[in-house]
């Protein structure tokens, strides 16, 4: 039986040549978006998917924190960090040794505060980036070391609080931490006044 085939002209070489890179390119194009999709986001970048999914997400409770808090800083221990406020009455600065990002774009620092009297006041507390919350996870007590708080529930973020300047652009950006590694967020606190939202101290955005 003749094939049906038989009255199609042959294929030139060079068009055979040219299918066939045509074909080659559009495999590599279909690999590289794979790869491209596989790739982890720059820091910073949550879509709304991975924000949705990771906000609900509880923070860790006291028993699996207590035997895991950092070292009570000194005063050479911090890094100065100021509220925006201008009626701020407390020198603040935060631990870097301290910082911790943990499931639920939580971020963990240790603050440490000085009042213009000279009072001073240590806390373990914990950022939610993506809902803008925070909770005091430990009180330094003098002599007796770290310590539960009474209230230790999630409170949303208020304007002119130390804790809304380091979640507005410090600590937090884009819905989640503003950095893949502990070290990143310290250089960030190093430097927070190149990354602090201007009006963080101001009102709520």
């Amino acid at each position: 039986m003749p094939s049906q085939f038989a009255g199609a002209r042959p294929m030139r070489p060079a068009r055979r040549a040219l299918r066939a890179a045509a074909w080659a390119g559009a495999g590599c194009l279909a690999l590289l978006l794979a790869a491209c999709g596989s790739q982890p986001r720059g820091d910073g970048n949550y879509l709304l998917d991975d924000i949705d999914a990771q906000r609900t997400l509880p923070d860790a409770g006291w028993e699996a924190l207590k035997s895991e808090l950092p070292p009570v800083p000194t005063e050479a221990d911090v890094l100065p960090v100021e509220n925006l406020s201008r009626n701020e009455r407390f020198r603040f600065g935060v631990d870097p040794r301290s910082i911790q990002i943990a499931p639920g774009l939580i971020v963990r620092y240790t603050l440490r505060a000085v009042s213009d009297l000279g009072a001073e006041n240590i806390s373990y507390e914990s950022v939610r980036c993506g809902t803008r919350e925070w909770r005091t996870v430990a009180l330094y007590r003098p002599g007796a070391g770290w310590q539960r708080p009474v209230h230790d529930e999630w409170r949303p973020l208020l304007p002119n609080t130390i804790q809304h300047v380091l979640r507005n652009g410090v600590l937090c950006s884009g819905g989640g931490p503003a950095g893949a590694k502990a070290s990143d967020l310290a250089y960030r606190v190093r430097h927070w006044e190149r990354y602090a939202d201007a009006m963080a101290g101001r009102s709520m955005q």
